[in-house]
């Protein structure tokens, strides 16, 4: 009996382990989707381990043991929101500026509220203004990717001046131009922002 008894306990210990690993890998999606959430409502010094202990639902002591701190969990959020960024920003076909404007909106309308009020808390938070200047070195090798066959037909300051006039009217300002401040809608802002890539290349080919 006790050998039976044995191979059960067994055969119910590699269950229990992956019983434990999907719901310890459940409570860290939905401690990451609080803090996400929070982080799109709160400025940064008003997200707290409580408000995201009580959000997703888990004790602050669960919070702490996974990310010893406060500080702990924001740098794991901003990693994520950088890994998400990434992943679909440099999903745009190369040299389809159709595809590359609509890449990028689909990513200003996602993330564009959220970017423009780090470019305010940055001025309050040194570990904000690293992932401001992240993202704003992230944008330059989009454009570089996305727009590499009209950069490759310049050279020397020619090129890098082609760089800066792409990276300028993709840029988050011009969106928040566009969407919020003349209130334009998503198809609207996307066509005007088209309209100024295909300005600035149809302007590079005269040259």
């Amino acid at each position: 009996m006790s050998i039976i008894m044995d191979m059960k306990e067994e055969g119910a210990r590699p269950y229990r382990m992956v019983a434990r690993a999907e719901a310890a890998a459940e409570t860290g999606e939905r401690i990451m989707a609080a803090a996400l959430s929070l982080y799109m409502e709160y400025w940064l010094d008003e997200i707290t381990l409580e408000r995201v202990a009580e959000r997703a639902g888990v004790s602050v002591k669960t919070l702490m043991r996974r990310y010893g701190n406060r500080d702990g969990l924001l740098t794991a959020a901003g990693e994520t929101i950088s890994a998400s960024i990434a992943g679909h920003r440099f999903e745009a076909p190369v040299g389809d500026v159709d595809a590359a404007v609509q890449n990028l909106m689909t990513h200003y309308e996602r993330w564009g509220r959220m970017a423009l009020r780090n470019l305010v808390q940055a001025q309050r938070s040194p570990w904000i203004a690293a992932g401001v200047e992240a993202a704003r070195d992230e944008h330059r090798r989009w454009v570089e990717l996305a727009f590499a066959p009209f950069l490759a037909q310049r050279r020397g300051t020619g090129r890098e001046l082609l760089l800066a006039q792409l990276f300028t009217v993709t840029d988050l300002a011009v969106w928040q131009v566009l969407r919020n401040d003349l209130g334009l809608s998503p198809t609207r802002t996307g066509e005007a922002i088209r309209g100024l890539v295909e300005g600035v290349l149809a302007r590079d080919n005269l040259q």
